[in-house]
């Protein structure tokens, strides 16, 4: 009873094929009666945590909203366009444009945006460049690798609400421990993009890449603003790419209308954490802010403006729902005792629980296609866990969001939209699979950290 709403959500997702708001409210149905049936489990607290868990997904559906609208604002201007254009030119060579996309733009749209939007915009660069429609829907996948960060960071402000952690505390750990996982995707670009041959041409300048994205990523989060950390990382790497290309930059018009949103973003985000404004709600009125301001620079009317919204709004209701009805089931999961009750079960692994996190933490990301709905359901349980065995709780944590962050792009709603994207409808079994090794490569070595530390 205790495990029903991980095993109600898996068979919703994995073999019925529901859809993840549907899934979540599912989970919830499982959480409730579980508690209100069981006489193991209580019911005492469930009203509070239900409020509890609609004010966390206020303040993230918020932010979601303001990432959301950018971008269909800047998609109505043609700024998404044109900055993929910029791209295509600054690198006409596919094995080094696919890291460039893969490690810095693709992560720092995925920041300031969320929930897949980046395969949106690298898809069509990768298509440009020449590459296959399979080997661009993989790409613009592994564009994710900063989903921690993703949406300025809501599935990471779940967790630390979830956890007890400070929200920068979370991200700064798993700013660490993503070091070592970013190069592994910017190797992966090269590997696909040219086999071998890839690896030995530009597998050093990919590697490069993605420790600029790292190191980038671990320095914001712990010195400037936790929420930019994602985006910080990518316009590293985005920057050194550039770099390491600036005779070809210099006869290049740079897209500035079209980043200028984009930089007001950052410059309101950070004046927000110097003037002490709370880490999970900062970034929703800077995005609105930001909206606005590109709204004005590319002559938006009000009918472009209207059609925007609108879609905004398409987009935002399921993901809401879903994020929604999973924190509520985590909320309740936790506040019935169903996570003390798993995680006694878990004291039988002891030291190697550790090694087990990151598998149980990818299951989640896997399942729910969102970083903010798998902390929503399997934070409880973790950090209850790693209490009762007396392991670190913030290592744990920190794990069970890197991992959640790199397997929800094996989600089938996230393969859906790469398919969609490059015109392979019906072909996501495949994207999935394809995009399967950096990922196990990714849990593999997270829980060989938790190990070694």
């Amino acid at each position: 009873m205790a495990a029903a709403p991980f095993l109600v959500a898996a068979v919703a997702l994995g073999g019925l094929g529901w859809p993840a708001a549907r899934a979540g409210l599912a989970a919830l149905g499982a959480a409730v009666a579980g508690a209100v049936l069981w006489p193991g489990l209580r019911v005492s607290g469930l009203g509070e945590a239900l409020l509890e868990g609609a004010g966390i997904s206020a303040r993230v559906l918020y932010v979601l909203f303001g990432g959301l609208l950018l971008y269909n604002l800047l998609s109505a201007g043609g700024a998404v366009e044109e900055v993929s254009r910029f791209l295509g030119r600054l690198e006409p060579g596919r094995e080094a444009l696919a890291a460039g996309v893969v490690v810095g733009a693709a992560p720092f749209f995925e920041s300031v945006t969320g929930f897949g939007v980046a395969i949106v915009i690298s898809a069509p660069v990768l298509l440009a460049a020449g590459f296959p429609p399979l080997r661009a829907a993989v790409l613009a996948s592994w564009g994710q690798c900063a989903v921690p960060w993703g949406a300025l960071g809501v599935g990471t402000v779940v967790g630390a609400e979830l956890s007890g952690l400070g929200f920068g505390e979370l991200s700064d750990l798993s700013a660490l421990l993503s070091l070592p996982l970013f190069p592994v995707y910017g190797v992966s670009a090269v590997l696909l993009a040219g086999g071998w041959g890839g690896v030995r041409r530009h597998g050093a300048g990919a590697a490069a890449l993605g420790v600029a994205a790292g190191a980038a990523t671990l320095a914001c989060s712990a010195y400037l603003a936790p929420e930019l950390s994602g985006a910080a990382g990518g316009l590293a790497a985005a920057g050194l790419f550039a770099g390491m290309r600036w005779r070809r930059l210099r006869g290049l018009r740079v897209p500035a209308r079209a980043l200028a949103p984009y930089a007001l973003l950052v410059v309101l985000i950070v004046l927000a954490g110097r003037l002490g404004g709370g880490a999970a709600a900062g970034p929703g009125a800077p995005l609105l802010a930001a909206g606005g301001a590109a709204a004005v620079l590319l002559g938006l009317r009000g009918r472009q403006v209207a059609l925007a919204a609108a879609g905004t709004l398409r987009q935002w209701l399921p993901t809401a729902g879903a994020v929604l009805s999973f924190v509520l089931a985590g909320q309740v999961f936790a506040a019935s005792g169903a996570a003390e009750t798993l995680a006694s079960g878990a004291a039988a692994l002891g030291g190697l629980y550790p090694a087990a996190a990151p598998v149980l933490g990818a299951l989640g990301g896997a399942l729910t296609g969102s970083n903010a709905a798998s902390n929503a359901l399997f934070m409880p349980l973790q950090v209850t866990a790693a209490g009762g065995i007396g392991l670190d709780r913030e290592l744990i944590a920190a794990m069970q969001n890197v991992a959640g962050s790199h397997a929800s792009l094996l989600a089938p709603q996230r393969a859906v939209l790469a398919a969609t994207a490059v015109g392979l409808a019906g072909k996501e079994a495949e994207i999935m699979a394809r995009a399967a090794p950096p990922v196990a490569v990714a849990v593999v070595v997270l829980a060989g950290l938790g190990l070694a530390l």
